[in-house]
């Protein structure tokens, strides 16, 4: 019977010795756990949970449907949100030049684009589209129509970064937006030929374009023959000559 009990009291010692350890464990669990139970329920309350989007130059692109694709919107966690990756989402939209996203904690998120300007239309090889000064197609319909300017170079591939069409979209955009109207631009024998306001107009080698626009400009505002060919090969010394009559239009002729 000593035995016996010496066995229980050593089996009581055991016991106890083992719930003290496992006691020790769970308080150092619960000092540990505690404290980031406590960070999660805050991190995902609704005090850093999105309380407000501010979208801030949306026209074209599709940039409501990219942040709700993101889960950019009221009540997300904002620990949630990664603003490198919505912007790159966002700069994925044909129309979109630039995004900017900030996380202004702890509940409002900021949202900046800069989308494409279309300039031009464009014909290249792949037909016509909308073009911006940087030569990015825009979506476009499959017909041009009468809004903008027109670049003719169906020799250039779709995507081609040819000197001719940054060229044309330069001088384009150095016009005032007054002359853009029914403006044309041809490549010919190497050099881009320009059509507007009844004007031929020999730009050259697609080279000191702002400078070209701005000689135009002052020309332009003189007073010019009707149908005057103007030559800006040289734009500091600009030259205006009268174009050589259609055939049949000549003195004599019927």
């Amino acid at each position: 019977m000593t035995v016996h009990s010496r066995i229980l009291e050593r089996r009581r010692e055991v016991a106890e010795d083992q719930a003290k350890k496992s006691l020790r464990r769970l308080l150092r669990l619960l000092v540990v756990s505690a404290p980031v139970a406590v960070l999660a329920w805050v991190a995902f309350s609704p005090w850093l949970s999105v309380s407000a989007v501010s979208v801030e130059g949306a026209g074209s692109a599709a940039v409501y449907e990219v942040l709700a694709g993101h889960r950019v919107v009221v009540g997300t966690p904002m620990i949630l949100l990664d603003a490198s990756e919505v912007e790159a989402a966002l700069e994925r939209d044909p129309w979109v030049f630039d995004a900017s996203v900030r996380l202004q904690w702890p509940d409002r998120v900021t949202v900046a684009v800069i989308e494409h300007e279309p300039l031009a239309w464009v014909q290249t090889s792949g037909g016509w589209a909308r073009r911006s000064v940087d030569g990015s197609v825009l979506p476009s319909p499959e017909v041009p129509d009468s809004s903008l300017p027109r670049v003719i170079l169906p020799e250039i591939g779709e995507t081609a970064d040819a000197r001719e069409l940054s060229g044309a979209l330069e001088w384009i955009d150095s016009l005032p937006p007054r002359l853009r109207d029914g403006v044309v631009v041809r490549a010919q024998d190497g050099e881009l030929w320009a059509e507007l306001l009844g004007h031929r107009v020999r730009l050259g080698r697609p080279v000191e374009m702002p400078a070209k626009a701005m000689s135009l400009t002052s020309l332009l505002s003189q007073q010019i023959p009707p149908g005057a060919e103007i030559n800006l090969v040289a734009p500091t010394h600009p030259a205006v000559s009268q174009s050589p009559p259609a055939e049949g239009d000549e003195e004599g002729q019927p």
